[in-house]
């Protein structure tokens, strides 16, 4: 998150304890990568039919 489009105390909090919001946005994006990436068996049966 950009600390200059903020308030004072939104400042104050993001020097203090770091950007929750953007950590967080970033832990989520790593979550739906990874189980877009788990979940998607279409993938495998896609490779298979392009090796035999």
């Amino acid at each position: 998150m950009d600390a200059t489009n903020t308030a004072p105390i939104y400042d104050l909090l993001i020097t203090e304890r770091g950007d929750v919001i953007a950590d967080a946005a970033h832990a989520a994006e790593q979550t739906r990568l990874k189980a877009a990436d788990t979940l998607d068996f279409h993938l495998a049966d896609k490779a298979k039919d392009h090796t035999a």
